[in-house]
């Protein structure tokens, strides 16, 4: 095991964590830049950071700094090949999979998979666009994961939707907008990429 690495990866984990429980926007987006760089130099160098090479607290941290990645959609997309084969090796989790699976999808206007991202409406947490509906629940214990129903619910009861759920297209130059909406129904955001102002309105399908 590579004892820096894995030391390295938990201390990101942990910035990343800490701004999002503190709903410091300023704090995540320059931990996220922070992350994106240095995850990519990892892997040109020492490939995915599995479990036999980081345990599986580093492997988890490995698959949050990817998570995050969405500054950079074809590096994530890549992360995803690479944590795929390594599932397949035993070396990484296969629920962590289905949420970047979900995360990726997303973020390339498909439906996702597993129905691990949600948002807020009306009030209560939704999934987002899903493929299949029908046997989401079918895929899901497939990798580990719970009901969509409970999930929903549980996440709704303690108004515990992660932040990472929360990402809106910028209407400027397409870049991806990470944000949390509280209680609020409506969301003003700028854009770290071009500097552009979005304000969301929750449960609508545009933005202006």
């Amino acid at each position: 095991m590579n004892t820096e690495l894995r030391a390295e990866l938990l201390r990101r984990a942990e910035k990343d964590q800490a701004a999002r429980r503190a709903m410091d926007a300023d704090a995540w987006t320059a931990a996220d830049a922070e992350n994106l760089s240095w995850l990519r130099q990892v892997i040109a160098e020492v490939g995915w950071p599995g479990t036999s090479i980081a345990g599986a607290d580093g492997a988890r941290a490995a698959w949050l700094l990817a998570q995050h990645a969405d500054r950079d959609p074809a590096f994530q997309r890549q992360c995803l090949g690479l944590l795929t084969a390594a599932v397949g090796q035993g070396e990484a989790s296969a629920t962590e999979l289905a949420y970047l699976t979900d995360r990726v999808l997303l973020a390339e206007g498909q439906p996702q998979v597993y129905g691990t991202q949600a948002q807020w409406r009306d009030g209560r947490c939704v999934a987002r666009p899903l493929r299949d509906p029908a046997r989401v629940d079918e895929r899901r214990a497939e990798v580990g994961l719970e009901p969509l129903s409970e999930y929903l619910a549980a996440m709704t009861k303690h108004k515990d939707v992660p932040a990472m759920s929360y990402t809106t297209p910028c209407l400027g130059c397409g870049a991806t907008i990470e944000f949390d909406p509280g209680e609020t129904k409506t969301v003003t955001m700028t854009c770290d990429a071009c500097g552009r102002t979005t304000t969301l309105t929750l449960g609508d399908p545009g933005a202006s």
